[in-house]
């Protein structure tokens, strides 16, 4: 996503494809020869890291920063951070450790990091471009008169799909009308039958996908591991409120209006699927339009002009970091002839590689 700022410039180097494990490895091959071969061209290596593959294939470009003697931010986005560090506790903090600030979506990520290793850490959310809002001038979307919920992410055990569909029988039970509409590709080895009054959408577009939730009574993500869900910021900035499990990050979203947070923590799974199926009957008795206000906290939370501020504070700290460090070297009585790059904070580039 580009940003406006009078700080930095973005230069997208992809280092991923999605689903690809391996076959994503030639393609952080070229992202690292583009950042050798432009190297005089960008000044802050921004790195997009989730877990497993990621810290060997993004880990190896943090490196080549550090090689490099360039200042290096990263970003964690991992669903799965907990179990990965504790599985690869040495090569996590190998690798955040070669970092100058690790960015998380939360302050678990952040804690996580803080207890492993050195790096300095700072809370920074998914942005939102304008064109996942409502204009002004839209016409208000019409909300369906029978309850509908919509689930949108991957069709599987990890976002929660099983959860739903056993909670769905108390909803219906509840609302013979209400209808569940279910949006998203398949996962590997899932699998998925027929249900009363439930619609299986398949991989929409984007714009079909807003269609969507701008319609649902609510849109419900169950998950059992997440960090920061796009669908529920996408839900919030269309103004539609959402019912998700207390995972990830969840304490961001602990403010929105409309939402109906479900408790996991110690709860079996019977007790997790009754109590998704309380909030979900909830929200289809709450007849408040959360739409307005809704979009607006979103707004004051996930808007790009947010997160870019909250970025130029970021890059600002490690380039002011570097100038610190290499004027203290250049300085010392048994260093002067040691330099180390200084980087302009007024002029800077960003070389940005993409996981997520």
């Amino acid at each position: 996503m580009k940003f406006d700022s009078a700080f930095f410039e973005q230069r997208p180097c992809p280092s991923w494809i999605p689903n690809g494990k391996f076959a994503s490895f030639p393609t952080a091959t070229r992202a690292a020869i583009k950042m050798c071969r432009s190297v005089r061209r960008w000044d802050i290596a921004h790195v997009h890291l989730s877990e497993y593959g990621s810290f060997i294939r993004e880990g190896a470009l943090l490196l080549l920063a550090q090689l490099l003697r360039k200042p290096a931010v990263v970003t964690l986005h991992g669903a799965d951070l907990t179990r990965h560090v504790a599985k690869y506790p040495v090569i996590t903090r190998y690798v955040l450790n070669s970092a100058d600030l690790v960015l998380c979506l939360g302050k678990n990520h952040a804690n996580v990091v803080q207890a492993l290793a050195g790096t300095p850490t700072q809370i920074i959310a998914n942005p939102l471009g304008l064109e996942s809002f409502p204009s002004d001038a839209d016409t208000p979307p019409r909300r369906t008169t029978s309850p509908t919920f919509l689930f949108a992410g991957e069709v599987g055990a990890r976002k929660g799909h099983d959860r739903l569909i056993e909670a769905w029988r108390t909803v219906q039970s509840r609302f013979p009308d209400a209808r569940l509409r279910i949006a998203g590709p398949v996962a590997n080895g899932y699998s998925q039958t027929a249900r009363s009054r439930v619609d299986y959408l398949g991989d929409l577009s984007r714009t079909r996908l807003q269609e969507e939730i701008a319609a649902a009574t609510a849109v419900v993500l169950p998950s059992r591991a997440e960090v920061l869900p796009m669908a529920l910021i996408e839900s919030h900035a269309q103004g539609t409120p959402t019912v998700y499990t207390k995972v990830g990050e969840w304490q961001v979203f602990q403010d929105a209006p409309g939402i109906r947070l479900v408790d996991v923590d110690a709860k079996s799974e019977g007790e997790i699927v009754a109590s998704l199926a309380d909030a979900m009957i909830d929200c289809a008795s709450d007849h408040h339009d959360y739409r307005s206000e809704l979009t607006a906290w979103t707004r004051r939370t996930f808007s790009t002009e947010v997160v870019a501020a909250q970025l130029d504070k970021a890059y600002h700290r490690v380039s002011s970091k570097r100038a610190d460090q290499a004027s203290r070297l250049t300085e010392s009585p048994t260093n002067k002839a040691a330099t180390l790059p200084v980087t302009d904070p007024q002029n800077c580039f960003v070389e940005a590689t993409e996981d997520q």
